[in-house]
């Protein structure tokens, strides 16, 4: 035991009631728990200033998701996978341990920074100012990023507080001031703190950066908002669907793909967990899971994911990983193997600190000291009861159903200046069908589950939802790259512009890596093997604005949306620095379209039919389209 760090999460007595503190989303943190807010800007400062060989400090625990891919806490390698020397890496993803491994390693990082906030609340002034931010300090939980939601009118897609290299606190001695911002920034100090911890490539930053210049390396965080505005229908749907719709755990959970795969589970969690890492960091350390972890705005991205798993969880409680043999030997298990629920999440000792966790044991959050605003199942009398909350939180967030989403998409977006146009006036509205008021709009969600401009897309309250999925070989490419999914026309002589593009409705983001060359040994095996991944597109929310707003389309039945997806729909690769790739020349890339029915209910929300039929005729003949007759 000696030696070995447990991760405990931070030590919680639960209330009489069972109930723990909160992670809180955070911009909620920001406004109404300042303190709060305030401690945690101070804490993660002086976390990531410690020295960068403490295990415990902000860079070795970033180091465990990558680089230096050294062992971390001496937990090295027990099977022969990296025979060609060197330490592999922990790597889960495309697994059925991504959610899972996850969890321990946020909360080893969450103890840490719960540590550095008791320490900073003691430092202020003694008396009612120090006993204000220590009383703050004991239900201190680290925040999230809600990526999906609506943002606050008026408010960025992607807030300043992430962007600005200075904010304001109140500092230690008890005065206001300004203070680098921990947020905007990681500041190596110094680079490689044991020779060549990082990659030429890497090494060339002092600081993480999102966007770099191609030339200067200089980061454009500028450019973050307006991908993340453009396309956040697509993404609100693509949560609403995987927590409203797939009901199994492997199918939830990762982003693996086998032939076997259903054509409505394409998607995954970890399908739009790649998305943000995408759209935040455009070539810069976000973008490269190897050193993804330095940039601050990992661990608010990770824990609004674990956050969304433990929502679908309580939804699904019943459903956990199935057991399935090991596709490659990692640094636990050897090719061929089980993996489990059983399975070790090296290098995360429990706290004992005489074993490693399990998936199966850290499934509860509350055995590591914190629940979120949708999973305080203290509050409710029984389990139905509790999960019609979160549903109707789910609602309240991701929208109740494509057809409310979509006016309350065009009405946001045409109340805020300051977001960029994703789409034109409802005023273009076909004369049969006119556009709704924003007084009129309330009324319409009060008069029944789907607003009374749109009923007639949904009659009996039935209608057909549409798709693009998408599979690729990872490693294909030797890098990380995205398909971006068009309807309508596009500027294609302009890649550097396509994720802004009004017609630009969505991505599928592969987190791919130079198989010959990466230091993840797992990412070597995987690149040998071929691995599959795949992801979803949704397509309903902008077939809406073709119909409602362009006047381009008559409803969302097959016979009216084939052919003019035949039309309409293309895709194109880019590379995350934005280098356009032929499609044609992306390993295994293969794009299809499909649909399944869905029935709205009196509470506004989606039932699912489950089954999905596929549509050959949309891609047959298009660059790397399903064809007639194959298989999806």
């Amino acid at each position: 035991m000696s030696g070995n760090i447990a991760i405990t999460g931070i030590p919680t007595t639960p209330g009489s009631d069972g109930s723990v503190p909160l992670r809180r989303e955070l911009r909620d943190l920001q406004k109404n728990h300042p303190d709060e807010f305030n401690l945690f800007i101070l804490g993660l400062k002086s976390l990531e200033g410690k020295d960068e060989k403490g295990l415990t400090s902000y860079y070795q625990i970033a180091g465990i998701h990558g680089m230096p891919y050294k062992p971390w806490n001496g937990v090295g390698s027990d099977t022969d996978w990296q025979s060609d020397g060197g330490f592999g890496g922990y790597c889960t993803h495309s697994s059925i341990l991504f959610l899972t491994w996850h969890r321990p390693y946020l909360a080893l990082y969450e103890k840490s920074l719960y540590d550095a906030v008791q320490d900073v609340a003691k430092q202020f002034p003694q008396g009612a100012l120090r006993d204000k931010y220590v009383q703050a300090a004991k239900t201190f939980r680290a925040p999230y990023f809600d990526w999906a939601s609506q943002p606050p009118r008026g408010s960025s897609a992607f807030p300043s507080v992430l962007t600005t290299a200075n904010i304001q606190v109140v500092d230690v001695d008890g005065k206001a001031k300004s203070v680098t911002n921990p947020l905007y920034r990681f500041s190596f100090h110094p680079m490689n703190p044991s020779p060549e911890d990082f990659s030429r490539q890497w090494s060339r930053y002092p600081t993480t950066v999102r966007y770099p210049n191609r030339v200067t390396g200089q980061s454009q965080d500028s450019r973050i908002a307006p991908i993340l505005a453009n396309e956040l229908a697509s993404l609100r749907n693509n949560v609403s669907l995987l927590l409203l719709s797939y009901t199994n755990y492997d199918a939830f959970s990762f982003n693996a793909w086998d032939p076997n795969t259903n054509s409505g589970e394409f998607g995954s969690l970890e399908d739009v967990h790649n998305e943000i890492h995408d759209r935040t960091g455009g070539g810069g350390h976000m973008s490269a899971l190897e050193v993804s972890a330095f940039d601050p705005f990992f661990w608010l991205h990770h824990v609004n994911v674990d956050r969304l798993w433990a929502i679908w969880q309580d939804l699904n409680p019943d459903s956990f990983m199935s057991p399935r043999p090991a596709p490659y030997s990692t640094f636990s298990v050897t090719g061929g193997d089980i993996q489990s629920e059983d399975t070790p999440l090296e290098p995360f000792w429990d706290k004992s600190g005489t074993k490693f966790w399990t998936s199966a044991q850290i499934k509860d959050t509350t055995t590591f000291g914190y629940a979120y605003p949708e999973t305080q199942k203290w509050r409710f009398p029984d389990q139905q009861s509790y999960q019609t909350s979160i549903r109707q939180a789910v609602t309240a967030l991701y929208g109740t159903n494509v057809f409310t989403n979509f006016v309350a998409n065009n009405l946001a977006k045409r109340k805020d200046e300051h977001a960029p146009t994703v789409f034109t006036t409802l005023a273009s509205a076909p004369p049969s069908h006119p556009p709704l008021s924003s007084s009129s709009a309330k009324q319409e969600a009060e008069e029944g589950p789907i607003p009374a401009s749109l009923r007639h897309l949904a009659p009996n309250n039935a209608y057909t939802e549409w798709v693009v999925n998408v599979r690729a070989e990872k490693h294909g490419l030797g890098a990380s790259f995205r398909v971006l999914v068009f309807l309508g026309a596009f500027d294609e002589a302009d890649p550097s512009g396509w994720d802004t593009e009004f017609n630009c409705v969505g991505r599928v983001s592969v987190l791919g890596r130079d198989g010959q060359t990466t230091q993840c040994a797992r990412c070597r095996s995987d690149a040998a093997g071929g691995l599959m991944v795949s992801g979803t597109v949704p397509l309903t929310s902008a077939l809406l604005q073709d119909i409602a707003v362009e006047g381009q389309l008559a409803s969302l039945r097959p016979e009216d949306v084939v052919p003019h997806l035949r039309r309409q729909l293309a895709w194109r690769v880019t590379l995350f620095d934005g280098e356009e790739r032929n499609v044609e020349q992306v390993p295994g890339l293969k794009v299809s379209v499909a649909s399944t029915e869905v029935t709205i209910g009196e509470d506004g929300l989606p039932n699912y039919s489950g089954e999905y039929r596929v549509w050959p005729e949309v891609t047959d003949g298009k660059p790397a389209g399903l064809s007639e007759g194959e298989h999806v």
